[in-house]
């Protein structure tokens, strides 16, 4: 009896700790295939990047769980990620608090964050420091010399596939 036990209670543990409700059959990964990081996410009501580009046209700012690709991500720490918005536009992924990275090899991988979307200036400097941080040549970083209002996304968490 207490042999089943052993089994059977990590068995009810993995199978409860996956998020609540449905994902369409193929969405659907058993935790071994995922990756999290940061705190855990709301899955349900989850958007693409095309709908988040859409809304944004709409509002400064939208607290949202969004899908899409994952275009580049930080080469020296994995402090950031550019994901896919559509209609060839990118939105640069912080982490909250800098609590977290994502492993430096994730370019590729789809990535579902949750957190604050927002449109914002941002300064030669930081943008020459991502630059450099995304392994661009010295020329690349010195043709940097304005400012530049971006889309910007600070997720409090990340499930990468």
């Amino acid at each position: 009896m207490s042999k089943i036990l052993y089994f059977l209670i990590p068995a009810i543990f993995l199978m409860s700790c996956g998020p609540s409700g449905t994902k369409p059959a193929e969405e659907k990964q058993t935790l071994a295939e995922q990756e999290v990081y940061g705190d855990k996410i709301n899955l349900e009501n989850t958007i693409s990047g095309d709908q988040l580009y859409a809304m944004m046209q709409e509002n400064d700012s939208v607290w949202v769980t969004m899908r899409s690709k994952i275009l580049t991500n930080c080469q020296k720490s994995g402090c950031w990620m550019d994901l896919d918005m559509g209609n060839n536009q990118v939105i640069k992924v912080s982490f909250k608090d800098y609590a977290f990275v994502i492993p430096i090899e994730s370019e590729g991988k789809t990535a579902t964050v949750e957190g604050f979307a927002k449109k914002e200036l941002i300064s030669v400097e930081l943008l020459k420091h991502w630059a450099e941080d995304a392994g661009k040549t010295q020329e690349e970083i010195d043709a940097i010399t304005q400012e530049e209002y971006i889309y910007t996304f600070d997720a409090k968490g990340v499930v990468l596939e």
